[in-house]
């Protein structure tokens, strides 16, 4: 009579069944995640262009800055949308540094930054301003940055070769006002604005890239328009992902530079964010 339980054959083969199904269930579990990390970054966007639309609708047309609230002071930009991280104690010698090894500046940090600023209180939780699917970039003291988002530098920078009011942005749903960022390796936070495309105020041509956009999502990247809708882009050429892996590559106190299309090409994706910069440039 056999005694039951399994035999080293058995126990083989259904070992081989397991790892056989897990090699097909786990591609589609990891698809449903990133799915699901763009799904979220997208509501964060669009709740963020939202929230910068209503406060302009409730301050007579004048956008918020794309540059920062100050610390303790709060001198230096008044309608800044995100505030400088600080440690608990809220006095201006409590900022942290761009560029500081130490103290790290912590989640905490940041989130204490972000509740100083205009947009905070149209979105009323930290949680919005990060996508699920950042965590590749590092500040200099080693940390993961918390806020995945910034404003293109061109609203209301505080110069006059700058958007200020909304009036100005035309037309609001091909403009967009908050981007989702690429690797930010050589700092500690996000900076006051995005600097994306390089002399965009000045000349029609030509067309660069600054500050390093995501390629999350599938070699693609969210963005927020002036009119409260969101939309992903899905890159179409190399400029952006090469741009990407210079910035993950960076040291501290390094500096991006700018990328160009190889001469005598176009990059659709340079002409796409070129359209949707909202301070349109001068004729020559």
């Amino acid at each position: 009579m056999r005694k039951s339980g399994f035999t080293l054959i058995e126990l083989l083969v259904v070992i081989a069944v397991i790892a056989l199904l897990l090699t097909i269930v786990m591609p589609a579990l990891n698809l449903a995640k990133k799915k699901a990390a763009s799904a979220v970054c997208f509501s964060n966007l669009r709740q963020m262009s939202t929230g910068w639309f209503m406060y302009q609708d409730e301050n007579g047309g004048r956008i918020m800055s794309c540059r920062m609230e100050n610390v303790g002071t709060q001198t230096a930009c008044q309608q800044g949308w995100i505030g400088q991280p600080h440690q608990e104690t809220d006095t201006a010698s409590s900022s942290l540094s761009m560029t500081q090894t130490a103290p790290p500046v912590t989640d905490e940090d940041e989130i204490r930054g972000l509740q100083k600023g205009k947009l905070f209180p149209y979105l009323g939780t930290p949680e919005v301003y990060h996508c699920p699917a950042d965590k590749l970039r590092k500040g200099c003291d080693g940390t993961p940055l918390f806020v995945s988002y910034a404003m293109p530098y061109c609203l209301n920078n505080g110069t006059s070769n700058s958007i200020r009011k909304m009036g100005e942005i035309n037309p609001p749903s091909e403009r967009f006002v908050f981007v989702e960022i690429g690797t930010y390796g050589s700092r500690n936070w996000t900076w006051n604005g995005w600097w994306s495309l390089a002399a965009p105020s000045t000349t029609s041509e030509p067309w660069g890239l600054h500050d390093p956009l995501a390629v999350s999502h599938g070699s693609s990247a969210v963005f927020g328009f002036a009119d409260g809708h969101s939309e992903i882009r899905k890159w179409k050429d190399t400029v952006v992902l090469e741009h990407y892996a210079k910035g993950a590559n960076m040291k501290p106190g390094e500096l991006y530079g700018v990328t160009y299309p190889p001469a005598g090409t176009r990059s659709e994706d340079i002409e796409w964010l070129s359209t949707g910069w909202a301070l349109r440039p001068k004729p020559r």
